[in-house]
């Protein structure tokens, strides 16, 4: 026996009691005490935190379950945006059907809500305020196939914004074959298209989320 024995790692059953120590002590710890934030992160944040407060103030504070799903729309939208930036990856979000689901989807969801929550306010929007009399009818139709006409827009230009891009990109791409000043010229091009394109995959993203946040306190 040495006097610095019990300094000595022990385990039992095959398992060190140090590391069942350390393990105890991440867990019931936070995890800020172990490590620092980097760039990186704090700028994810600061962009989450503005983005945040740019939908919080589009809507008031009794509505935020509307701006947290309008912000998670934005930040699914802005990712899948992205990540179509990348070769080989498919835009999920410039085929029609994804963003035509998504927008009938979260458009009928609203609707249903604010025709069944408040009928009274909601057949009222169907009329624009200070319309003469004898107009009322023509109004009625008129407004209801502006009304079935809002998701096919926020998908059309969602679809449509995120499709032209890629296809100016392998447009130019196809010059690159044909010489050495097409090869340069496209490079330089696509690279610019590429920095237009991430704008572009963050401006629709931001748009369709917050027309979806418009329309939903339109039929709150």
């Amino acid at each position: 026996m040495n006097l610095f024995s019990v300094f000595d790692p022990s385990s039992y059953f095959g398992f060190s009691l140090s590391w069942i120590i350390f393990f105890f002590i991440f867990l019931f710890f936070p995890m800020g005490y172990f490590y620092m934030r980097s760039g990186m992160q704090m700028v994810v944040e600061m962009f989450l935190y503005q983005v945040n407060e740019v939908f919080g103030e589009v809507a008031s504070s009794q509505k935020l379950g509307i701006v947290c799903l309008c912000v998670g729309t934005f930040f699914y939208l802005f990712v899948s945006n992205v990540m179509g930036l990348f070769p080989f990856v498919f835009t999920s979000t410039a085929h029609p059907l994804m963003s035509l689901g998504l927008g009938m989807v979260m458009w009928f969801s609203f609707c249903l809500m604010g025709w069944l929550k408040n009928f009274k306010m909601s057949a009222a929007h169907l009329v624009p305020e200070g319309a003469p009399l004898y107009l009322s009818p023509f109004m009625v139709i008129i407004e209801t196939i502006s009304h079935f006409m809002r998701p096919f827009t926020l998908s059309i230009r969602l679809a449509a914004n995120m499709m032209a891009g890629h296809l100016i990109i392998s447009l130019l791409a196809s010059i690159s074959l044909m010489s050495l000043f097409g090869f340069c010229s496209s490079f330089f091009l696509q690279s610019v298209l590429l920095i237009l394109e991430f704008g572009v995959a963050v401006i629709q993203g931001f748009v369709f989320s917050i027309l979806v946040l418009l329309y939903a306190l339109e039929y709150y």
